[in-house]
């Protein structure tokens, strides 16, 4: 498989492992997902152009850190938590018809870190 192919070109070339003493250090970020709703072909572009750039800045030599995470922050999350619990008919409509959450579910989405854990696992 292709897949396997570079995986084992990466591995033999120690492509990620660190070795900061002779190489210039590049450090790359983006915005973290906020986990209050299902990836979408948004976060595939938002993610995949850094991800290009700091392979290419790989192959040319730099040490490159690249960190990927959740951002998990109360806002958004509490602010999503709250229509449900008020129950706003757009936010119900848009978790159970675009983000598919089981009927059954949304009224758990009232509770924030419900939702983290929710979205964090899908």
């Amino acid at each position: 498989m292709i897949e396997k192919k570079w995986q084992k070109k990466w591995a033999d070339e120690k492509l990620f492992e660190s070795n900061p003493n002779n190489k210039e250090k590049l450090f790359i970020t983006v915005a973290f997902p906020y986990p209050s709703g299902a990836m979408h072909i948004g976060h595939g572009r938002t993610y995949t152009v850094p991800d290009v750039y700091a392979r290419f800045k790989r192959m040319e030599g730099y040490n490159v850190l690249f960190p990927m995470a959740w951002h998990v922050t109360g806002a958004p999350v509490i602010g999503i938590a709250d229509r449900i619990k008020r129950k706003d008919p757009w936010t119900l409509d848009l978790y159970e018809y675009v983000h598919r959450v089981p009927k059954d579910e949304l009224p758990k989405l009232e509770d924030p870190e419900y939702i983290v854990r929710y979205f964090s696992s899908e």
